[in-house]
Parts: structure tokens; C-alpha cells; sequence
């Protein structure tokens, strides 16, 4: 079972732009173990600035441990929107948020401000990962 969150600007950028957004996602994205979701370090693809970050519903047992031994929060797909949020408001961008299972955008970021149906399909995702996670599911089961 595969599923991912997309993020493109939805206008293209100036180059020291672009390269300002992709420092600042690296900035913003650390200091966390990101066990739970991939971070959000957007690139460009074809003149189109974007990222797919993957959440990881069931980590393994070994790099839960070793998330655990760096003390630091975990990074979840909420972070990946707070980030996106704080890159919107500070360079004056916008976002279109989409996912595997959605047939072209659920919303968007706009002004540094989520769509509400964007939050609410997010942590319906996640809501659910972790009530799979309490029924005993693991890979091996998917």
C-alpha cells in the first residue's frame, strides 16, 4: 500500500527564489527524526518547483530506536504542512496539495494558510495508519 503527498508552487519562481525555499525547507526540517514522514525538501523538476514526501505508517522497530536514542520529535505529516504553511507566508508563495489517492488537488496553502480540507484529509490519513497500527497490523499484513 503506497501513499504519498505532493506539494508544487503554483507559480514558477526566480531562481535565487527557488533556492532561498529549498534552504529554508532544509532549515525548517531539522531538528526533527522525521521517523514518520518523509521531509519536505521541495526541488526542480523541470522548472517546476515541488516534492513528494512519503509518511511512514509503520517504521521499523530498529529505526524506531534509533529515533528514540536522538531525543528529538518526530516529524509527521502536520509538520510537513506547518513547514509548507511558514514557506508560503515568508516567501510570498503558494502551494497545491494533492495525494496518491486524490484525482488532482485536495486544496491548497495559500498566504501561509492551509485549506481546511487539506488539514482534514491529512489526519484522516493519519488517524487511520494509527488505528491500523492498534488493530496489530504491520507491513507484513498490507
Amino acid at each position: 500500500m503506497g501513499f504519498a503527498v505532493s506539494y508544487v508552487l503554483t507559480e514558477p519562481v526566480p531562481r535565487d527564489i527557488e533556492t532561498a525555499i529549498i534552504r529554508e525547507s532544509q532549515s525548517l526540517s531539522s531538528g526533527r527524526t522525521w521517523l514518520s514522514c518523509a521531509p519536505p525538501i521541495p526541488r526542480n523538476h523541470d522548472g517546476v518547483i515541488m516534492g513528494v514526501s512519503k509518511p511512514n505508517f509503520f517504521p521499523h522497530p530498529d529505526d524506531v530506536a534509533d529515533a528514540a536514542s536522538e531525543d528529538l520529535p518526530d516529524g509527521t505529516l502536520n509538520d510537513l504542512l506547518d513547514i509548507l504553511c511558514q514557506i508560503s507566508k515568508q516567501f510570498g508563495v503558494d502551494w497545491e496539495i494533492a495525494h496518491d489517492y486524490s484525482d488532482g488537488p485536495i486544496g491548497y496553502i495559500r498566504s501561509g494558510v492551509c485549506d481546511e480540507d487539506v488539514r482534514d484529509q491529512i489526519e484522516a490519513f493519519s488517524d487511520l495508519a494509527g488505528d491500523l497500527g492498534i488493530e496489530g497490523f504491520d507491513l507484513g499484513d498490507l
